[in-house]
């Protein structure tokens, strides 16, 4: 599928989370988040990478336990580490955005591989596990010897349906559906990345 690209009028990085450069449309395809978000309920969000999700009682923190199934591109498993050093990250060295998004957080807590908690500072904002599960997790070793504040044009590593294919600094980017996405039939992704190939440009 061929798209047109309206959101710039050119591209200069495939890194979306810093203030650098301009990020080339639909990269987010590549990344997938704690949660899915459903476009026929408002306020409502089901579980993607998080397999559970808990609600502390006085709204101080939630908790998330990650899908054993859950992998990077590279097959590299989600950890509970790649989401906390992805909220430290984001909150440090992203784009002002995140800091402000992410203000009410006190901070994230590896409780096991697989298990991770962010305590809020407030108990009165009751969209807060909305806002964190929406992050995109990222891969931390991939980032491990890479520098995050610097634009890029080398295709990252993500865990979302798509992947990057083919660039075309400032004009066309190409993207092919990964075969083995390991969401491929969850229930909020089922159906809903069947075009094989998308193009902006």
């Amino acid at each position: 599928m061929r798209l047109a690209n309206v959101a710039a009028a050119t591209f200069d990085s495939l890194h979306p989370f810093i203030l650098r450069g301009t990020p080339a449309q639909g990269i987010g395809l590549i990344y997938d988040s704690l949660t899915e978000r459903s476009l026929d309920e408002a306020f409502t969000e089901y579980g993607l990478i998080a397999e559970h999700i808990a609600v502390a009682p006085d709204n101080s923190a939630v908790r998330y336990k990650l899908r054993e199934e859950a992998r990077f591109h590279d097959g590299v498993p989600i950890t509970a580490t790649d989401v906390q050093w992805t909220f430290e990250t984001l909150r440090e060295q992203g784009h002002p955005q995140y800091r402000a998004y992410y203000r009410d957080v006190e901070r994230v807590e590896v409780l096991a591989d697989d298990e991770v908690m962010f305590h809020f500072t407030t108990t009165g904002n009751a969209e807060l596990a909305m806002i964190i599960g929406q992050m995109p997790v990222l891969p931390k070793h991939y980032w491990a010897d890479k520098d995050f504040s610097a634009t890029t044009l080398t295709p990252p590593v993500g865990s979302g349906p798509y992947r990057v294919a083919e660039v075309d600094a400032g004009r066309r980017i190409v993207y092919e559906r990964v075969e083995d996405y390991w969401a491929e039939d969850h229930p909020v992704k089922r159906g809903r990345h069947n075009i094989g190939r998308i193009s902006y440009d």
